[in-house]
């Protein structure tokens, strides 16, 4: 199972401090919604492989879940919707747990750069690295 680490702050951001007189004037984002066709496989793939938390759940329909401090929720695709496709981004100190049971499974695992790359069951790419990751 993945545990997942807290990110230093970032001198280049906002701090909470700064952010508490805008939250009540701009939105907040509570959720991403993760459609799928795949709905338990998805949902057994980040709350048992990745130790998602669960919020709350629907049975065959969607899951809210907290992936270390990330609020998603897994939907399953009833009216139309497609499949949502993303990149996850997850800084871990200690990968090497969660890649060994990944490999155990069959699931492939790359690594690119500070990357160590692999997919859940519908393709999404889900990219660890030691430490928060800037590209510039």
């Amino acid at each position: 199972m993945i545990s997942l680490t807290s990110l230093a702050a970032d001198p280049d951001h906002e701090t909470d401090d700064d952010l508490t007189g805008a939250v009540a004037a701009n939105p907040s984002c509570y959720s991403v919604t993760i459609f799928t066709n795949r709905w338990k496989e998805v949902r057994d793939f980040y709350v048992d492989l990745l130790n998602a938390r669960v919020l709350s759940e629907r049975t065959d329909r969607y899951c809210e879940i907290n992936l270390g401090g990330v609020p998603l929720t897994i939907r399953m695709c009833e009216h139309g919707e497609m499949i949502s496709y993303f990149h996850l981004y997850v800084s871990m100190k200690n990968r090497d747990d969660v890649l060994g049971e990944l490999r155990r499974r069959g699931i492939i695992v790359t690594t690119v750069g500070p990357y160590t790359n692999f997919r859940d069951p519908e393709g999404r790419v889900i990219k660890l690295s030691e430490e928060k990751t800037i590209v510039s």
